[in-house]
């Protein structure tokens, strides 16, 4: 099978599976973090392209937050067979996908091949930003969480000893867990540079965020 053949078939299978997603893990958000990931490996000239196209495309697919990872990943090694992709590929796109989400900081030690790295580049990237405060917003929303809590003060952002394991649910909240942490993180220099504008927009709308809600005058 050709190339484009597969790769036609993988964004079938995955809009399918995400056609009625609203939590933010939709087809927009596979097709930005594919095109995210592409530009990537073009500009550090590093991966195998079809790992990374495949990869992107299928990320979420297995994703506990959205679907029963054991059923998900049985349905998909069988769509991997209808492909007759290789061993050696179905293995490493599984690899990558079922290390690449952030889980609490949990797979951020997890060794992942260049192909991996360059798509969880991407998919974070999709955390970050203008992106990112949208889906962050529309995923509490989706799960029934407030916007914030209120149970700290306008100052978090100058605290540095902040337990924010201990704060009630929040989209806010969010961006303490994992958002702001997300630019650290990245594994390759082009996404570290994509990253610290993506990074300081954030830093500046939870600052105004905090400025709007403890209103003073």
């Amino acid at each position: 099978m050709f190339e484009q053949d597969i790769l036609n078939k993988a964004n079938s299978y995955m809009e399918t599976f995400h056609y009625d997603d609203v939590s933010g893990h939709d087809i927009a958000h596979v097709n930005r973090v594919t095109k995210l990931a592409e530009y990537i490996a073009s500009n550090e000239q590093k991966g195998h392209l079809l790992t990374i196209q495949l990869a992107s495309i299928l990320h979420d697919t297995i994703d506990e937050k959205i679907a029963k990872p054991k059923e998900a990943k049985a349905r998909l090694i069988n769509f991997f067979a209808e492909l007759n992709l290789s061993q050696t590929l179905q293995e490493s796109i599984l690899h990558i996908i079922e290390n690449m989400s952030y889980k609490n900081g949990a797979n951020n030690n997890t060794k992942l091949s260049i192909e991996g790295q360059i798509v969880r580049d991407a998919d974070r990237l999709d955390a970050m930003g203008a992106i990112g405060i949208a889906r962050t917003f529309q995923f509490a929303g989706h799960f029934g969480e407030p916007m914030w809590v209120e149970n700290q003060d306008h100052n978090i952002m100058q605290e540095t000893n902040q337990n924010y394991n201990d704060w009630p649910p929040s989209a806010i909240k969010h961006f303490f867990e994992k958002l702001l942490k997300l630019k650290t993180l990245m594994h390759t220099k082009t996404a570290k540079n994509l990253a610290q504008q993506r990074h300081d927009y954030m830093q500046d709308f939870v600052q105004t965020f905090f400025k709007e809600w403890y209103f003073k005058y």
